[in-house]
């Protein structure tokens, strides 16, 4: 990818571009796998950043310097864009980032060459139609890799925390059954997002068996430099 282009990409994921180089942009992208991937990349990049920085704000007040700034930053934030960094740029993402419509084909050639197919689920939506089919691409996983000891993660963030919630899920009944008749499955609700839930004076319980000890953002990297399947649904 010749800098030019890299250029023009990072400007067009930022909405920066010019409307007649937006076009060129749009009818190169039809005809360019390699471009059309490479915006693809950025767009994902862009988005995980968003994600780890979720719900923090920038300092009012005026700092003093980079050493102050370094000094004063939470290492969990300098860590995970130091891996968001090596994941996206180093490793070309060492977990497979897939679609609600992977096929079965896609997931058996990401795990050919592990003992165990690992694969994490990511819901930040309070959709019930997406949620539906987080419980059935579940269910298929277990079912049709069980042999294999498959290993499944429910990860739910932002609005997904609605399914997690005793006091908004509808689906109460159906994790619980998971959990219960499989060991090798595990739902995971974001501990941070449930702490912002509280302030708000909402109900932040979570149903018997959910995992709520650890941040969502801080869990998906640890799985993706681990190798694990991610499926955003």
């Amino acid at each position: 990818m010749d800098f030019k282009t890299e250029r023009i990409l990072h400007a067009y994921i930022d909405d920066e571009l010019e409307p007649q180089a937006k076009s060129r942009l749009l009818i190169q992208l039809e005809n360019d796998p390699n471009v059309r991937a490479r915006a693809c990349e950025l767009q994902r990049t862009k988005e995980w950043v968003k994600f780890s920085f979720e719900g923090e704000s920038a300092s009012t007040r005026t700092l003093p310097g980079l050493q102050w700034r370094l000094r004063h930053t939470s290492p969990f934030y300098i860590a995970a864009s130091l891996v968001l960094l090596l994941i996206a740029f180093g490793a070309g993402w060492s977990g497979h980032s897939l679609t609600e419509n992977t096929n079965h084909s896609a997931l058996a050639g990401s795990t050919a060459n592990t003992t165990t197919p690992h694969v994490i689920l990511h819901i930040s939506d309070s959709d019930e139609g997406r949620f539906n089919k987080v419980l059935e691409r579940t269910e298929e996983l277990l079912r049709q890799y069980g042999d294999t000891g498959v290993q499944v993660e429910v990860v739910a963030n932002a609005g997904g925390l609605d399914f997690m919630r005793t006091a908004s899920s509808k689906h109460i009944d159906s994790i619980k059954r998971m959990i219960a008749q499989h060991h090798n499955v595990r739902f995971i609700a974001c501990s941070r997002g449930l702490g912002k839930l509280r302030k708000l004076g909402m109900d932040a319980t979570v149903i018997q068996g959910v995992d709520a000890h650890e941040p969502a953002a801080d869990h998906l990297i640890e799985r993706l430099t681990e190798g694990w399947t991610y499926i955003r649904i």
